[in-house]
């Protein structure tokens, strides 16, 4: 399908080409698109198209980058083996300014399908135009080539098709297959239940061809922007930004090296430069996705500092799972009319609130006295935020559930099993088959409990006086 939308838009270059005359018209623009779904899709819109045509365009800029650079050092030529590449080379013959005639467009187009004497400049002037035009479409953004740009709104927009995860599933599957961002693939990864309450994932990968985590100390340990952070990463992680309404921008980025599929991340505030310590604005911003997403499979995850984070830089691991976690089968009491506990059976115990779509704020202030009160007494803690567990009868509300943990120190080592948020949810990723087969209910259990605090209890009754 998407080579057959590659060469549906060459033929409509009021899409691409500045110097159409329709190219200006955005009604115009819109119908094509909508033209392609009327033709090739039964289950999407001309929205949909757009979104599609949006990233296929992206990746063929990045692409572009590389080749461009690879040009202006020694070495041989970069070889782009992108199955989309020489289809869309049509695109180098956009020009704005009309510096080019059409003869050395043509000629130059059949350079660049053999990947080589493509001439700098050609490559930078589609640079340019690409940046120059994105303008004409509302969701796009220069600052990266390959970066696409939503307001929140478009989200609850009841008259496009745009979904967050559809977009996400959507993106990252390009991302997967056709370019070599990930450290590994993630195809078909073995997973078994244990005991019918714990759900095992075999992934050998992630142990030896992930980045070396970051040393933490303290769970109030100040930014370095001399470390990794997520400013570093290159534009083609990125699968999409969103703007708030308090035009605050919100990148979300894929893992590269992914627990399992659809592995990704949510930087809050990205150019901010913010600390990996969970703020008001950045947890009402993840209950908020969880109710655009409108569909349970989500869950959005938070690892502080000293609780097995790996970059000190605010983010929230975004994942998807067909199965029921552990945490979301068992039952809870109160603790007042706000707060509940896990259930005393449960390994390590938690503590949980009940976000309605109509209180976000007032619910996520009511959630942030609890994590302040962490963060005044140097408790490490993970955070689950999923729509799987009904607490009382409102069904249509997300449940924050907060693990208060014993704290580690220094880089994260690679044990065989290392219990951040996903061990304490009741999801194991190891890496070796003989753990991966022979491991039990009692093994996974002792594990977690060797992170769970002896003052819970003096805990929960401070927590009752906030």
């Amino acid at each position: 399908m998407n080579l057959k939308l590659v060469k549906f838009i060459q033929n409509n270059p009021n899409i691409w080409n500045p110097n159409h005359p329709k190219y200006t018209s955005v009604e115009y623009r819109d119908q094509t698109y909508a033209n392609f779904a009327n033709k090739y899709g039964n289950e999407f819109t001309g929205q949909a198209v757009k979104d599609r045509w949006t990233n296929i365009r992206s990746t063929f800029a990045n692409y572009l980058r590389k080749l461009n650079a690879s040009r202006t050092k020694e070495g041989e030529v970069y070889k782009v083996k992108w199955h989309l590449w020489e289809a869309c080379s049509f695109l180098l013959n956009v020009n704005k300014r009309n510096k080019l005639r059409k003869s050395t467009a043509e000629c130059r187009q059949e350079e660049a399908k053999d990947n080589v004497n493509v001439k700098d400049e050609e490559l930078s002037s589609y640079e340019d135009d690409f940046c120059n035009n994105s303008t004409n479409d509302d969701d796009s953004t220069c600052q990266n080539v390959a970066n696409v740009m939503f307001k929140i709104s478009n989200f609850y927009d009841k008259s496009n098709s745009l979904k967050f995860l559809n977009l996400m599933i959507s993106r990252w599957d390009e991302l997967h297959n056709d370019t070599e961002v990930f450290r590994y693939k993630i195809d078909k990864l073995e997973e078994r239940f244990v005991n019918e309450k714990y759900l095992i994932l075999l992934n050998p990968d992630r142990n030896t061809k992930r980045r070396a985590p970051e040393e933490m100390n303290n769970i109030c340990q100040q930014f370095d922007k001399n470390k990794f952070n997520f400013t570093k990463v290159p534009s083609n992680e990125i699968l999409f930004s969103i703007e708030d309404k308090g035009s605050d921008v919100h990148t979300v980025l894929v893992n590269v090296s992914p627990i399992s599929r659809y592995h990704s991340l949510l930087c809050p505030s990205v150019n901010k430069c913010l600390p990996q310590v969970v703020t008001v604005e950045s947890l009402a911003l993840a209950v908020e996705i969880m109710f655009i997403a409108e569909n349970r499979n989500l869950r959005i995850l938070f690892n502080s500092l000293c609780g097995f984070a790996s970059v000190n830089h605010l983010h929230y691991h975004l994942f998807i799972e067909e199965n029921d976690f552990y945490v979301e089968k068992v039952t809870w009491q109160h603790v007042n009319s706000r707060v509940y506990r896990l259930d005393e059976t449960y390994p390590v115990p938690a503590f949980c609130f009940e976000v309605q779509r109509h209180s976000i704020l007032e619910t996520t202030m009511d959630i942030y006295k609890v994590l302040e009160y962490f963060l005044k007494n140097s408790i490490a803690h993970n955070i689950l935020l999923t729509r799987r567990h009904r607490l009382d009868a409102v069904d249509d509300a997300v449940k924050v559930i907060i693990w208060p943990r014993k704290s580690t120190t220094g880089a994260k080592q690679f044990s065989f099993i290392n219990v951040a948020v996903l061990e304490l949810s009741g999801w194991f990723s190891v890496h070796d088959e003989e753990h991966f087969k022979n491991l039990t209910a009692e093994d996974l259990e002792k594990e977690l409990m060797k992170w769970k605090l002896d003052d819970f209890d003096k805990i929960c009754e401070d927590i009752k006086q906030l």
